[in-house]
């Protein structure tokens, strides 16, 4: 049953997203400045920290009853995400990223953008639905799959603007969130895309 514990719960996730992609881009940009990505990823800290709260807040309902067998494989799929997403910052910047500094990034793919074009988001969703499903947390974890979707729609959009041709055939061939078996970027084709997109940028930078 739908309960007003629900509807609390929902109405902050949904907020989070709303709030979330409002803010992206440049739309802090005036206010902070330099510091406007710190500033995004710090409201995307508090704006989390909210639905967290109203979890932790109510007594969740299990939605069934899982056998013992399947807590030792959660726990391992759980440490393969947390080891696979350390593996990944070895290919991101973590101070531009965080907004401690003031980068502009090169549109090059990493290992893992040869198989899938969000990483961060495909690792998220294992982790997300690994968790036991309870009550409050398949809700939680609707909201969250249904932002990762829509929120990786719009940053392609973002990228799409400034790299068309590389960006657009590179979404042609990589899947957006799962990976699936036959659907990788090879190595000459992935040097040829990274090329054009250098071209693009140093076309469009100002001289």
């Amino acid at each position: 049953m739908f309960t007003a514990h629900h509807i609390l719960l929902l109405a902050s996730w949904l907020l989070f997203g709303l709030g979330h992609s409002f803010l992206a881009g440049n739309r802090l940009h005036g206010v902070f400045r330099r510091w406007s990505r710190l500033a995004y990823n710090l409201i995307a800290v508090v704006m989390t920290a909210v639905p967290l709260v109203i979890l932790a807040a109510y007594p969740a309902i299990p939605l069934w009853q899982e056998p013992r067998w399947l807590q030792p494989i959660r726990l391992l799929v759980c440490a393969f995400v947390g080891l696979a997403f350390l593996h990944t910052l070895k290919f991101y910047s973590i101070t531009g990223f965080l907004g401690l500094k003031v980068e502009t990034w090169p549109l090059t793919f990493s290992p893992w953008h040869c198989w899938v074009r969000h990483p961060w988001y495909f690792l998220m969703l294992v982790f997300v639905w690994i968790q036991p499903m309870t009550d409050t947390w398949f809700i939680s974890a609707q909201c969250i799959t249904a932002y990762l979707i829509i929120g990786s729609r719009k940053e392609e959009g973002r990228i799409l603007a400034h790299h068309p041709s590389a960006y657009s055939e590179y979404a042609r061939i990589v899947p957006g969130l799962i990976p699936w078996r036959g659907r990788a970027l090879d190595e000459a084709t992935r040097l040829r895309l990274e090329a054009i997109a250098l071209q693009t940028s140093q076309r469009s930078s100002p001289r």
